[in-house]
């Protein structure tokens, strides 16, 4: 059987190519499964500049362009080094861990290429996100034939609602699956108010990879740490200084080096690829982060960590999120300044994990031996 992987290609998105690996992992155990590289087409109004400018302004985005920015402006030979080395760490790891097709040039609307596949499957991350420009009709595969199955495993909506004008590409697109998965409660939501469809919530494909085959990949990590213990950072948002401040005072506690996962200033990590993503959350102390995929490491890891809500324009970048520790009883993991600290029962996450891996993989082979 040949399998074709449709998801985000993200060369700079530490979540978005762990999943993608994990996915193609899993698959390629007992299956022919590659990913598919496509040049979205869009099919949906946007927002226009006014609109992204205050968005931007909101998340924070726009101020980490400008401290970048200043930066370079600084000591430019040093920040391009550092952009380079790091892309190339992506880069390294995309050749090396996942199996794209040759490029497809959508203007031709010629996806002949794809006829050999049994079985196309639409996930992980947020494929669904209409507020990506990357987004379009072609993230429900509507190339595919009659013969062929396609269905999404753990996709993401990434928000909590479709606007009216959009809904005619999401309703076309979600009826030509043969089966729904998703990856957040929201997303059964939005699945049965636009097509009255059931959908079943599966864990993302990192969690279905043991431990054991994360240190194998660990293994060829090129970042030293030295034994030194340390907390980790990771914020797509922009935390307050209020939060900055408890951070430095829980290091300073526990006398906890801070390495900041994401920040161009810490260069040690500004420079880490994919691997060394993983392997940083396995060896630190406490992981303190409004990523999804930073929890879910840590929660696979056995790890201490807070979530704090990002702040972004998106409410959506919370939602998931919320999901997941309420998946498995942790939702008092949520920063709160006012919360008395708990260590995290991780007897009780793992058997709920155990349970989540194995309704996961049924839905899985369910969908292949239909076949």
């Amino acid at each position: 059987m040949k399998i074709a992987i449709s998801t985000i290609t993200d060369y700079g998105n530490y979540g978005n190519r762990l999943q993608n690996y994990a996915l193609q992992k899993i698959l390629e155990k007992h299956f022919d499964a590659e990913v598919l590289t496509i040049k979205n087409l869009t099919c949906i109004p946007r927002f226009n500049k006014k609109e992204r400018f205050i968005n931007a302004l909101k998340d924070g985005s726009i101020l980490k362009k400008v401290a970048g920015r200043v930066f370079t402006t600084k000591d430019s030979k040093i920040r391009n080094d550092l952009d380079y080395r790091r892309s190339i760490a992506f880069k390294e790891f995309t050749e090396e861990f996942i199996k794209e097709t040759s490029e497809v040039n959508q203007n031709t609307k010629d996806f002949s290429s794809f006829s050999v596949y049994d079985l196309f499957i639409i996930g992980s991350d947020q494929v669904w996100n209409y507020d990506f420009d990357r987004f379009s009709e072609l993230d429900f595969v509507p190339y595919a034939l009659s013969n062929q199955k396609v269905i999404s495993y753990a996709a993401s909506f990434g928000v909590s609602k479709i606007p009216s004008e959009m809904k005619s590409c999401y309703i076309n697109g979600l009826n030509n699956l043969d089966t729904i998965s998703v990856r957040e409660q929201s997303g059964l939501e939005i699945v049965k108010e636009l097509v009255s469809r059931d959908a079943q919530v599966v864990l993302d494909p990192t969690m279905l990879l043991s431990i054991k085959d994360w240190e194998v990949l660990m293994g060829k990590s090129k970042i030293s740490l030295k034994g030194e213990k340390y907390i980790l950072t990771y914020f797509l948002g922009n935390p307050s200084d209020e939060e900055r401040l408890y951070i430095r005072q829980y290091a300073e506690l526990n006398k906890l080096k801070i390495y900041n996962l994401g920040d161009p200033s810490d260069d040690k990590c500004w420079v880490a690829g994919p691997i060394d993503f993983v392997k940083l959350i396995y060896n630190a102390e406490a992981v303190f982060t409004d990523s999804f995929h930073a929890c879910i490491f840590s929660i696979i890891f056995e790890k201490y960590f807070e979530v704090f809500d990002r702040n972004s324009n998106l409410e959506s970048m919370n939602s998931r999120i919320d999901t997941l520790l309420t998946t498995f009883n942790l939702s008092y993991q949520k920063h709160d300044f006012n919360q008395t600290k708990r260590k995290i029962d991780y007897y009780s996450v793992n058997k709920i994990l155990q349970r989540k891996k194995e309704l996961s993989f049924v839905f899985l082979s369910e969908q292949i031996k239909r076949i």
